[in-house]
């Protein structure tokens, strides 16, 4: 791909990573266009910047030398058109790819779970350690930093439909390995495959030893991690953020940080949003969203949760019906054994509706086991069913924080 081009029009710019990656073109002078079905902080903060974003079809701004894409636009007005006039369309995880060949050295962070956070610490120890560190993230945990000129980026590298193969890092770090966006990966092992895969790109290895990861251990040249020994405070809580904190903890020694500035990097960490956040009070009980929605990640939330509150009420959102009917089993044996549960209608996403895999599929189901479950398709309904004198939390992927925050107000 000839990457000399004097204009850019991004499609899906109100993505978190694709709202970066257009301020990136336009800090390099490039003019970029944009285009999103809907106006969100992220449509914003590219128009605040100079960038034209439009909310339907405009041929106008389809006068460019390149078209770059997310996995969630496949078939629109802009491609149809687009296409008949022979302009490249390539997908934003190959723009990356290239933008991160711009950096000296690159740090990538991939995992089932895990990886923000991951990624997140690590540049914020690089930070304090006062290195010249941009970062690309998929959670918004700071104001996006991407320049060009920096000498380190830390990526958080996503493994869905295999975008994490288009970065060449120079160290490749891995948080575990579980089963997840089977829609993208046919079984296991071309899912482990594809990890291994992105893994030997880097020139370094780290990666967080146990069971999921253990596949690994037939391949050399890996820096296999445990629990680190380093005394730190920090403000994250559960047994899975001590296994982020140890990632990042050997991936900065290995960049040469000094003891003493990795634990004040990890001290002044706050986490990243709908990571075990508490947003607000309802009814003079704290409110807590969380992002969790693979069943691994939801057990880890439950158990830090029920071990700070004992009296506490979840709701939970399945996000998309492919991950529900693939990990239907999953769900309901961590699920059922919450006390008092709320299921709110499902985020599909990309997704046409899969028979059998619905919310109200997945509540039916947990009813077997615990009569107490409540199905909820709407805010009113969630607001009539909140048990009082109980802490709350919001947990899912999709757009179940809508319903913390109106809540809260």
């Amino acid at each position: 791909m000839n990457y000399e081009f004097k204009s850019v029009l991004f499609l899906g710019i109100g993505g978190i990573s694709m709202h970066q990656l257009a301020l990136a073109f336009k800090s390099m002078g490039v003019k970029v266009f944009g285009y999103d079905l809907h106006k969100s902080k992220y449509t914003k903060i590219c128009e605040d910047n100079g960038i034209k974003v439009v909310h339907k079809f405009d041929k106008d701004i389809c006068d460019v030398d390149l078209c770059v894409k997310t996995g969630a636009v496949n078939n629109s007005k802009f491609l149809n058109h687009l296409k008949i006039v022979g302009c490249p369309i390539i997908d934003r995880a190959e723009v990356l790819g290239w933008l991160c060949s711009k950096f000296k050295k690159v740090i990538a962070v991939a995992g089932t779970h895990g990886k923000s956070t991951t990624a997140s610490l690590i540049y914020e120890i690089l930070r304090v350690a006062g290195k010249k560190v941009s970062s690309h993230i998929g959670a918004e945990v700071f104001a996006p930093r991407f320049v060009l000129s920096d000498d380190y980026l830390v990526v958080e590298a996503c493994e869905y439909n295999k975008s994490f193969l288009s970065l060449f890092p120079h160290i490749s770090v891995i948080t575990n390995v579980e089963r997840e966006h089977m829609d993208c990966y046919d079984n296991l092992f071309n899912l482990q495959n594809a990890f291994w895969t992105f893994l030997r790109r880097g020139k370094e290895r780290f990666v967080f030893l146990d069971n999921s990861t253990s596949f690994l251990k037939r391949y050399k040249n890996i820096n296999f991690v445990g629990l680190t020994d380093l005394k730190f405070s920090t403000k994250l809580k559960g047994e899975h953020n001590m296994k982020n904190i140890s990632l990042a903890v050997a991936v900065c020694k290995s960049l040469g940080v000094d003891d003493e500035i990795i634990k004040k990097g990890i001290k002044s960490f706050g986490g990243i949003p709908r990571r075990y956040e508490c947003i607000g009070k309802f009814n003079n009980e704290k409110v807590f969203i969380d992002y969790a929605h693979h069943p691994t990640e939801i057990k880890a939330f439950i158990e830090t949760f029920n071990q700070e509150f004992k009296h506490n009420q979840i709701i939970f959102q399945p996000h998309t019906y492919s991950r529900t009917k693939n990990f239907f089993n999953d769900f309901i044996l961590v699920l059922s054994r919450v006390e008092n549960l709320i299921i709110y209608k499902e985020y599909s996403a990309r997704e046409k509706e899969i028979v059998g895999a619905t919310a109200k599929d997945l509540f039916l189901e947990i009813k077997k086991y615990n009569p107490n479950v409540i199905y909820c398709e709407n805010y009113k309904s969630v607001l009539k069913n909140i048990k009082p004198n109980h802490t709350l939390a919001f947990v899912g992927a999709g757009d179940i924080n809508l319903v913390a925050e109106k809540t809260i107000k």
